[in-house]
């Protein structure tokens, strides 16, 4: 539980995530595991949330090794169509961002390789494994400052943003770091990734944060969509985790609502299950984030 001080500044927000099946032929069985509930931080309150399914289920909760609350449901009658609507209301506090000027030199992260906490977040994973010579690829961008590792890891964001071109259906759910570097165009998943496995190379601690994104109507800057986003945040020994956003590097850091945290998207998927029964599925995903 967080403790927050009355005086400090917070924007609301509403969030309706509603996924639909509809089955070529009625399934006997849909078993399915959620994660869209947004997290409580110190910078983030949960003032409410509700997961409902068309048809209805009995659903429970659970919290995943990350510290992630999932949801859980099964149906076991006929169905033709199912709907899975998730509504949260949330407060973000602004100036989340530390602006302390201390910096930790490279030798500091050494001591992190030991600490069990953070082998998740070093390894690489099937999606962030890369044959790639990922130091040289990052030397021929330019513009990286390797001083030390925060100004790293901000010059690399800002310069990913750049490199990369945001084209959505470019890649899959399944693309890995090497398709992105072939052809040097995704979306948020995949540009957070491949900065996920750029820091790992260094020996940054690095994780995939999944969540939402608040667009503003007028808008001009490059933004996912649907509003459903993807980011990373690092460990520093002087800061802790920090976020970084190499989609969106010029976002509002309370614009962001931030619901689980993994190795790769693999680990925080907003939905995936089985279902029984023959035929083909349609998905249809509609997200809408509203400022209070």
């Amino acid at each position: 539980m967080f403790d927050f001080d009355a005086k400090q500044k917070f924007v609301s927000y509403e969030i309706v995530h509603q996924t639909t099946y509809s089955y070529e032929h009625k399934k006997r069985s849909s078993v399915m595991t959620v994660c869209m509930q947004p997290k409580a931080t110190s910078w983030q309150f949960l003032d409410h949330y509700q997961l409902a399914t068309t048809p209805e289920s009995t659903i429970d909760i659970d919290v995943d090794p990350f510290g992630n609350t999932r949801h859980f449901f099964d149906i076991h009658r006929p169905h033709n169509r199912l709907t899975v609507t998730s509504n949260a209301r949330v407060r973000s506090r602004f100036n989340q961002e530390d602006e302390t000027v201390e910096h930790d030199d490279w030798d500091a992260l050494e001591k992190l390789h030991t600490e069990l906490e953070f082998w998740d977040f070093l390894l690489p994973t099937d999606l962030t494994r890369t044959k790639s010579d990922l130091d040289r690829w990052t030397d021929h961008q330019g513009g990286i400052d390797k001083s030390n590792p925060w100004l790293f890891l901000k010059s690399l964001e800002q310069r990913l943003s750049e490199v990369i071109r945001y084209r959505p259906g470019a890649t899959s759910i399944d693309s890995t770091v090497d398709d992105l570097l072939r052809h040097h165009e995704g979306v948020c998943q995949d540009i957070s990734q491949l900065m996920i496995a750029i820091a790992r190379s260094k020996g940054i601690p690095a994780r995939y944060v999944s969540g939402y994104l608040y667009v503003a109507p007028n808008a001009t800057r490059r933004l996912v969509d649907n509003a459903t986003h993807a980011w990373v945040e690092c460990y520093l020994p002087s800061k802790g985790w920090c976020t970084f956003d190499p989609t969106n590097p010029q976002g509002a850091p309370e614009t962001r609502v931030t619901v689980a945290y993994g190795r790769d998207y693999r680990d925080v998927p907003p939905i995936r299950g089985i279902t029984f029964g023959e035929g083909e599925a349609v998905m249809d995903v509609s997200v809408m984030v509203f400022r209070q």
